[in-house]
């Protein structure tokens, strides 16, 4: 039997900081998309963009935890993990933002058709005129008059 050559697992694993960088520009990249057909009232673009913002966190999930494990791995060189917490910090900040922005689109948007749903109701509440013929015979004087065919 052959030897089973030996990987280094520091050499197999990606860049942490080009992993972070590339899923940050990604969701960015899907926010932006949910915040322009939020703000042009485009909701089901919203939300498949919101979605697909989820596929990727999904999808990326083991390679940002290795990511974030770099940043605190005594194993992993100081200029890397110096450079991770500096790409993370640049990143958050951005996507924090964009975040916070679609939920104040999201809570105005809420707010609004309340409003107008408590309008309506109003509306509904106020007792509407009797429009019964009898009804507006009566109020006018008129004699009942027989009809006949």
């Amino acid at each position: 039997m052959l030897p089973t050559p030996r990987i280094s697992s520091v050499a197999a694993r990606p860049d942490p900081v080009a992993v972070i960088t590339r899923f940050v520009a990604e969701l960015e990249g899907h926010a932006e998309r949910a915040a322009s057909a939020a703000r042009e009232g485009r909701a089901v673009d919203a939300l498949r963009a919101a979605g697909a913002m989820q596929m990727l966190l999904h999808a990326q999930a083991g390679a940002l935890r290795d990511a974030l494990t770099a940043a605190q791995s005594k194993r992993v060189a100081l200029e890397t993990r110096l450079a991770v917490r500096k790409a993370l910090d640049g990143a958050l900040a951005p996507l924090g933002r964009s975040v916070r922005a679609l939920e104040a689109q999201a809570r105005a948007r809420q707010a609004r058709q309340a409003a107008i749903g408590a309008a309506l109701r109003a509306a509904a509440a106020v007792p509407a005129p009797t429009r019964s013929y009898a009804a507006l015979g009566r109020t006018a004087g008129a004699k009942h008059l027989a009809v006949t065919a």
